[in-house]
C-alpha cells in the first residue's frame, strides 16, 4: 500500500483528502492543533507537524518514506495576510518550499494547493496560462510558493482552486452554514455582488487531486465549480435550496466592506484542461446545495 503524508489536515480540504484517500493509502495526517477533528471522525494516525520548520519536514518525510506529500496547509485569512505579514510568509511560502525539498529528497511526489487569487481579478475566469498579477500579500504569497515548487523539482502537482465550502470536520469557517443559519435566526446579512468566482465543493477538489495524482498528471491545473456567479447569487441560491427567504439577504459593494487587502472581483477559474484530461466532477450548485442540505444542513 502507497504512503501519504497530508498536511492541514484540520481544515476542509485536508479532512476531505483524509477522508478520500484513507481506504486506499497508508495515510499519516499531520497539523498544529493537538486535538484533531479529523483523526476523531475518521480515526487516522495523526501527528504534529508545523510545516514552517524544515527539520520536523524533513524528519517525518524520511521516518515515513511517503510516496506523495499533499499539502493543504495554508494560512488563509486575506486580510490577516496583511496585517501578519512574517507568519503568513512561513506559512504559505516556506512551508511550501520545506515540503518540495523533502518530497525532492524522498523521490516523492507533491501536491500543492493555490489560490485564483494569484490573478488581479480584472477579466475571470482565468486559464492555467492567463498573466499573473496578484493585488494582495495572500496572492503574492501563494504565487512565489508556485515558483518555489516549479524551480525546485519536477514531479509537482499544483491545483488552483476557488472560494473553497462544504461540510468540514467543523463549521467554524462554513459559508453554507453561516448563510443558512442567519437567516433562519432572521438575520439581515450583507453579501457582496461585484465578486465572481466558480465556488468549489471541497469533496469534489478531494477528488480531483486523487484523479490527478494516480494518473500522475504533473503541471499546473486548475480546478473550480461548474457555475460562475457572485456571492450574492450565491448566497441567495443557498437560501432558495434550503427554502429560506431572501429577503434579508442585502447586495452590498466591495468597497463597502473597506477590507484591509484587496479583493480581485472578476477572480474563477477555466476548467477547460482538466475536464479534458480526466472525468473530474463538475456538478450543478444546485445539485450540490441539495445533497448538503439532506445531509443535515
Amino acid at each position: 500500500m502507497k504512503k501519504i503524508l497530508i498536511t492541514g489536515a484540520n481544515g476542509l480540504l485536508g479532512y476531505h483528502l483524509s477522508r478520500i484517500f484513507k481506504d486506499e493509502y497508508e495515510l499519516i495526517i499531520t497539523g498544529i492543533e493537538a486535538d484533531s477533528a479529523t483523526q476523531g471522525l475518521l480515526g487516522l494516525n495523526y501527528q504534529l507537524l508545523d510545516i514552517r520548520d524544515f527539520s520536523q519536514v524533513i524528519n517525518m518525510v524520511e521516518s515515513f518514506k511517503p510516496e506523495w506529500i499533499i499539502n493543504a496547509a495554508a494560512y488563509t485569512n486575506v486580510d490577516g495576510c496583511e496585517r501578519e505579514g512574517a507568519l503568513s510568509y512561513a506559512v504559505n511560502v516556506t512551508g511550501p518550499q520545506n515540503l518540495a525539498k523533502a518530497a525532492k529528497a524522498q523521490n516523492a511526489g507533491l501536491i500543492h494547493f493555490s489560490s485564483d487569487y494569484i490573478f488581479d481579478g480584472e477579466n475571470g475566469p482565468y486559464s492555467e496560462d492567463d498573466a499573473v498579477n496578484p493585488i494582495s500579500a495572500y496572492g503574492r504569497q501563494k504565487l512565489a510558493a508556485e515558483k518555489l515548487i516549479l524551480a525546485e523539482m519536477d514531479k509537482h502537482i499544483i491545483i488552483r482552486t476557488n472560494v473553497l465550502f462544504g461540510k468540514g470536520p467543523s463549521e467554524a469557517a462554513s459559508f453554507v452554514r453561516w448563510i443558512a443559519d442567519s437567516l433562519r435566526q432572521g438575520k439581515t446579512i450583507r453579501i457582496v455582488d461585484d465578486q465572481y468566482n466558480n465556488p468549489t465543493y471541497s469533496n469534489d477538489l478531494a477528488l480531483a487531486a486523487k484523479m490527478l495524482l494516480e494518473a500522475e498528471l504533473w503541471g499546473i491545473w486548475n480546478y473550480g465549480g461548474a457555475d460562475y456567479l457572485n456571492r450574492y447569487e450565491f448566497a441567495r441560491l443557498i437560501a432558495k435550496v434550503f427554502e429560506i427567504s431572501t429577503g434579508k439577504i442585502l447586495a452590498i459593494p466591495t468597497a463597502e466592506l473597506q477590507q484591509i487587502a484587496p479583493r480581485p472581483l472578476r477572480g474563477g477559474l477555466r476548467n477547460d484542461k482538466i475536464v479534458q484530461a480526466i472525468p473530474v466532477p463538475q456538478g450543478p450548485l444546485t445539485e450540490i446545495l441539495k445533497e448538503m442540505k439532506e445531509s443535515g444542513y
